[in-house]
């Protein structure tokens, strides 16, 4: 509880973003390992007049699981994985990291499409819909969970699916941090295991954008449509220059064909200059995650949009925007290459698929944090011409009252609203930050 011996190192393991760990005080942080216990403290919140939080592994840039007041449930310890190999499915407890899952799966065949950082929980990840790894072949990740398993406002534990609660299971597929019930589980289908996975790398200096845009497009347009390819500005780790880092990766039947779905970046343009040589590996599904790396205990500052334009179209908007921090990033990344990822038939995913871009601050001095979060905005603002929406799970939601608007389609947002005002009319549930 808030006060007592510990509470402060709770606060800083809980999230993240090291920026917020201790901007925000809950009355009480309860570590929960049963569902039993999820529906005691939903119970006892509400004898209590205590809003909740639930929190699932805290990687949310903005802190979403951290609020003034009211409790953080903490479902972290709720890490089972129950996987049925003759059914392909599995069921999986809110704390499952990314990693954690994606070995288990691969031990008996099985993938899906996991976050990219190995340390994402599939809380969050589910709940904001899910954009991860192969998803250009797969969809997005929501689109593959066929039952939700979560505690609501009344203290009443429900297994939500097209079939049953269909109106609980159409939120909880990209509704994002403002739900209004606490998931305990997901049951989600599952993929056989890639044979393959091929990764072409290069990297180039940051001056080198006019000549490689045009390319960057064209060797996007004629890739395989579900290969994923990033774009990355960002310091490069042995000069320390400004770099354009590409990544391309897709999945293949053998090494020909994962080959095959990248060989359109091979040859960059005549007369671009390259550090380092560019490679292409040949590496197991469950070690892609060396590709994202992202570092922690970092001071934080994020945010996203969808883009309707072309890669290099983006890249020339924001190239010659030096970062404040060596440990920053901007992501330019098509999840399907010129392909929008499919989003759920159902489920409250209705904003992004194509092009998105994760703008991310990161430094380790409290003073550094102004000119930090000045260029987080300063490169949302250099995109502001192509943004066609936002993505729920990384925006920030904190900058303007509307921002919210700009992850759901009207009629989305106004169904969410209403179903909230349904389930959780009371408020026991944070709603958006």
């Amino acid at each position: 509880m808030r006060g007592s011996a510990g509470y402060s190192e709770e606060c800083d393991r809980a999230i993240w973003n090291k920026r917020l760990a201790q901007a925000r005080q809950p009355d009480g942080i309860i570590t929960v390992r049963s569902v039993d216990q999820v529906v005691e403290v939903v119970r006892f919140a509400t004898a209590n007049g205590l809003k909740v939080s639930p929190r699932g592994g805290g990687h949310h840039y903005g802190g979403a699981a951290l609020r003034d007041r009211g409790l953080l449930l903490d479902l972290g310890a709720l890490d089972f994985i129950e996987i049925d190999s003759a059914a392909r499915v599995a069921r999986i407890g809110a704390g499952v990291r990314g990693d954690v899952l994606s070995q288990k799966l691969a031990a008996h065949g099985f993938a899906f499409p996991v976050g990219h950082c190995a340390d994402v929980c599939v809380s969050g990840y589910l709940l904001n819909g899910g954009f991860g790894w192969n998803s250009g072949e797969w969809g997005a990740a929501c689109a593959s969970v066929i039952t939700i398993e979560m505690v609501l406002a009344d203290g009443e534990t429900v297994l939500a699916s097209e079939s049953n609660h269909p109106d609980l299971f159409w939120a909880a597929r990209g509704g994002g941090p403002g739900f209004f019930a606490a998931v305990i589980a997901y049951h989600i289908t599952l993929r056989p295991l890639p044979t393959v996975t091929c990764a072409w790398r290069g990297a180039f200096p940051a001056a080198s954008a006019p000549l490689l845009a045009d390319w960057l497009t064209a060797a996007t347009d004629a890739a395989a449509p579900e290969t994923e390819v990033g774009c990355f500005l960002m310091s490069h780790w042995d000069t320390g220059e400004q770099a354009i880092v590409l990544r391309v990766s897709a999945c293949g039947d053998d090494e020909a064909d994962a080959r095959s779905r990248v060989s359109s970046f091979a040859s960059p343009p005549r007369g671009a200059t390259t550090i380092g040589d560019p490679c292409t590996e040949i590496l197991p599904f469950v070690e892609l995650f060396k590709l994202s790396p992202m570092p922690s205990g970092k001071r934080v500052a994020a945010d996203h949009l969808w883009a309707t334009a072309k890669l290099g179209e983006l890249l020339l908007a924001v190239h010659d925007i030096p970062a404040r921090s060596p440990h920053s990033t901007i992501d330019l990344v098509a999840y399907g290459g010129h392909s929008r990822v499919c989003l759920p038939r159902d489920g409250a995913l209705s904003v992004g698929g194509g092009t998105g871009v994760g703008i991310y601050a990161m430094w380790d001095n409290a003073t550094d944090d102004d000119v930090n979060r000045a260029w987080v905005r300063r490169v949302d603002a250099a995109l502001s011409l192509f943004r066609s929406g936002r993505y729920v799970g990384e925006a920030d939601l904190t900058a303007s009252p509307g921002r919210v608007a700009e992850c759901f389609e009207p009629q989305i947002l106004q169904r969410l609203q209403s179903l909230r005002a349904k389930y959780d009319p009371n408020s026991l549930f944070f709603t958006w930050p």
